[in-house]
C-alpha cells in the first residue's frame, strides 16, 4: 500500500481566491419583495377593473352620485390603503434584501423599485387630492 502525502499548499501571496458572483444565492427577502410587488400589481389591476366596471352604475342620468356609490368608493379606498401598506412591507423587505452580503441582489433591486414606485404614485395621488380639496 502506497501512502502519498498530500501535496503541499502553494504559499504564493500573489494568488488571491476571488469568489465568483455566480456562486451566490438569491436573497430571500429580495425574492419576497419581488413577489409582493407582483402581487400588489395584480391586486391594483383587479381593484381598478372592478371599480371601473361599477363606475357606470355610480351616476344617474343627471350626473349625480347615487347613494349606493358610497360602498364602491369605500371599497376602492380601503383596498388601496391595504395595498399601500403591503407595498411598504415589500419596500422594507427589499431594502433588507439589498443589505445582505454575499447574495444576489437582482430581485431585491427590482422589488424595491416597484414597491417604491407604487408608494410614490400613492403619495402623488394623495397630494393632488389634498391640493384640489384645499383649492375648492
Amino acid at each position: 500500500m502506497d501512502y502519498h502525502s498530500p501535496p503541499e499548499q502553494d504559499t504564493n501571496p500573489d494568488y488571491v481566491y476571488q469568489e465568483n458572483k455566480r456562486d451566490y444565492k438569491h436573497s430571500g427577502p429580495g425574492i419576497a419583495s419581488f413577489v409582493i410587488a407582483l402581487l400588489t400589481l395584480v391586486c391594483y389591476a383587479i381593484t381598478f377593473v372592478y371599480v371601473g366596471s361599477q363606475a357606470s352604475s355610480l351616476m344617474n342620468e343627471h350626473n349625480k352620485l347615487i347613494a349606493d356609490a358610497a360602498e364602491t368608493i369605500m371599497y376602492l379606498g380601503l383596498s388601496v390603503l391595504i395595498l399601500v401598506a403591503v407595498n411598504v412591507i415589500g419596500a422594507v423587505t427589499g431594502i433588507i434584501g439589498l443589505t445582505l452580503r454575499k447574495r444576489r441582489k437582482v430581485f431585491a433591486v427590482i422589488g424595491t423599485i416597484i414597491n417604491a414606485g407604487f408608494l410614490l404614485l400613492f403619495m402623488l395621488l394623495l397630494s393632488v387630492i389634498l391640493v384640489n380639496a384645499g383649492a375648492s
